[in-house]
C-alpha cells in the first residue's frame, strides 16, 4: 500500500502497488530520472476489461503526483504533441494506443507516431507508458529496442488481476518467438509477476469523459476517412462510364434508389474533379 498527497485534488491519496514495482518506481521518481539525463518507455498490454489503464494510471500517479488526465493521451497526434511539451520528468500515457484498428495501413500511421515520439523524447527525462491490446502490434523498434520493459495484464486462476513483467531481454525474445507462434506468450517463462486492484490513480470520473469524448472522435474521424474514401472510389467509377460512352442522365438512372441522391450534375461535378486528381497524380509521379 502507497500513500502520498496528491497536489492535483489536494488531498491524500492510497492505493495498493506491488513491492516489487514500488522499489522500481522509488528510482525514478523526484526527479532522480532526469539527473541521471535517462528517459524510460514501458508497454502495458492485455485483452479488453483485464484492466490495463487501471494498471498503467496506479503507476504513473506514484511515480509522478502532478500526473493528471492531461498527460493521458488517446490519439496519435495528440501522444506527439505532448511528448514535445511536456516538462522534464514528467508521466506520459499514451492510452488505448491500437484502438479499433483493421486496416494494415492504419497500424502503420499510428507506429510511425509512436516511433517518431520515441525518437523525439530526447533529452527530456520522460517515464512513457503506452497501453494496447497486444505489444505484438508494435514495430521492432519500439517494441524491442526503444522500450524498456512490458507489462503483461491478465486474470489469474481465481479471476483477480495480475501482471507478468517481461525484461528487455525477454520482452526481445517473446517478441521474436511468440510471433512466429501466433502471437503466444507461452515463452519465455517469466517469474516476476504480481497483482493490483481496481482502484484508479487519478479522477475516474474525469478520466471516463476524456475518454468517451476522445474516441467518439476517433470514431467520427474513422468514419469521414472512410466515407471520402468511398467517394473518390465511386467519383473513379463515373468518370469511367463517361469514358465508356454513358450520357450524365444514364449514368443517374443507374444511380437511382441508391440512399444519397445523385444526380446529373453530382456526377458531372464528380467527373470534373476527378480529371484534376488525377492530372495533379500524373504531375506528381513525372516530377
Amino acid at each position: 500500500m502507497v500513500e502520498f498527497f496528491d497536489p492535483v485534488r489536494q488531498e491524500n491519496i492510497s492505493y495498493h502497488i506491488d513491492k516489487k514495482l514500488q522499489k522500481r518506481w522509488d528510482k525514478l521518481k523526484d526527479g532522480q530520472l532526469v539527473k541521471k539525463d535517462e528517459d524510460r518507455v514501458y508497454i502495458v498490454d492485455g485483452r479488453e476489461r483485464m484492466g490495463k489503464s487501471v494498471f498503467t494510471l496506479q503507476q504513473a500517479k506514484y511515480i509522478n503526483p502532478d500526473f493528471c488526465v492531461d498527460d493521458v493521451c488517446f490519439t496519435p497526434e495528440e501522444f506527439l504533441t505532448k511528448i514535445r511539451t511536456a516538462e522534464k520528468g514528467s508521466v506520459i500515457v499514451f492510452d488505448e494506443a491500437f484502438r479499433g484498428l483493421s486496416s494494415k495501413g492504419t497500424q502503420s500511421r499510428v507506429n510511425k507516431k509512436i516511433v517518431q515520439a520515441m525518437m523525439e523524447m530526447g533529452q527530456r527525462n520522460l517515464v512513457v507508458f503506452i497501453v494496447l491490446p497486444t505489444f505484438f502490434l508494435l514495430e521492432l523498434y519500439a517494441a524491442v529496442l526503444r522500450s524498456h520493459a512490458l507489462f503483461h495484464i491478465y486474470k489469474d486462476t481465481q479471476g483477480k488481476r495480475a501482471f507478468r513483467i517481461y525484461n528487455y531481454q525477454k520482452k526481445s525474445l517473446l517478441y521474436r518467438v511468440g510471433k512466429k507462434k501466433g502471437l503466444s506468450y507461452a515463452y519465455p517463462k517469466v517469474i516476476v509477476r504480481g497483482k493490483f486492484f481496481n482502484t484508479y490513480g487519478i479522477d475516474e470520473n474525469t478520466y471516463r469523459k476524456k475518454k468517451a469524448k476522445s474516441l467518439r472522435e476517433m470514431d467520427d474521424t474513422v468514419f469521414n476517412e472512410k466515407k471520402s474514401r468511398y467517394h473518390l472510389q465511386r467519383d473513379y467509377l463515373f468518370l469511367h462510364l463517361r469514358k465508356c460512352g454513358l450520357q450524365l442522365k444514364q449514368i443517374e438512372d443507374i444511380m437511382f434508389g441508391c440512399p444519397e441522391t445523385v444526380t446529373a450534375q453530382t456526377i458531372s461535378v464528380a467527373c470534373k474533379e476527378m480529371k484534376e486528381i488525377l492530372k495533379n497524380t500524373e504531375d506528381f509521379k513525372k516530377n
